[in-house]
């Protein structure tokens, strides 16, 4: 983002990036809410604090203090859900157009499936940088290969990992741990608890909107997304 501040407190829509996600979050009935906050914690706490209204229920954070990947994210706010089953919506901060009708979808989703898993997919003019959807046969979701970590063949595929998820909570705290880092980034990806997943019974794909799957990376993200915002 060219800039020192966290890129989730850059302003869309005259508010922090993140109070968006976890808006439509709540909305859709998710309670509770854990932000999972790395470099500018202290900063991210106080933006989203201050960006709902007193009496809203209060968010739980949690502290990532290495960034190890997106599993690893997630892994570090298991603690915050120790008392809790059922499913989990998974959402990145800087993804702020995801709508609670979407996110009802992929709870409902969930519920449905024998793998205890439903994730958003999407696929954009440009599949570049995006983990590729990987299917059988029959046509049902068997894994989730990453950009950097794809065949040619696989790079070719077109339908991509919008990066939201809904996974079922035992299933995830079974599941998490055996994921590996030996891939290109020595990263915990969250993508590969959907390969053993599969395994155990059949992965919902749920298909979002482009602009609903759209993150910001650049300025230029953020200038096109209040474009798409502003023709809702």
């Amino acid at each position: 983002m060219r800039s020192d501040l966290p890129k989730v407190l850059h302003r869309f829509r005259g508010e922090p990036l993140a109070v968006h996600p976890v808006r439509a979050a709540r909305a859709a009935g998710a309670e509770p809410i854990v932000v999972v906050v790395g470099h500018g914690g202290d900063e991210v706490r106080a933006a989203l604090d201050a960006g709902f209204p007193l009496g809203a229920a209060p968010l739980r954070y949690a502290e990532q203090s290495e960034q190890l990947g997106t599993g690893h994210a997630v892994s570090c706010a298991l603690p915050q859900l120790v008392a809790i089953d059922g499913p989990l919506l998974v959402l990145s901060g800087d993804v702020p157009l995801v709508r609670a009708e979407t996110l009802r979808e992929l709870v409902a989703a969930c519920r449905r499936s024998s793998a205890g898993l439903a994730l958003g997919v999407f696929t954009p003019p440009d599949a570049q940088g995006y983990g590729r959807i990987l299917r059988d046969a029959a046509g049902l979701v068997v894994g989730i290969r990453e950009q950097r970590d794809a065949s040619p063949e696989e790079r070719a595929i077109r339908e991509c990992n919008a990066g939201t998820y809904c996974v079922d909570l035992d299933r995830l705290r079974t599941v998490l741990p055996t994921v590996r880092r030996d891939n290109a980034q020595g990263e915990i990806y969250l993508t590969d608890i959907v390969a053993p997943m599969a395994a155990m019974g059949e992965v919902i794909a749920v298909a979002l909107e482009l602009e609903e799957a759209a993150g910001v990376n650049t300025p230029e993200d953020l200038a096109l997304l209040e474009s798409l915002a502003a023709g809702r």
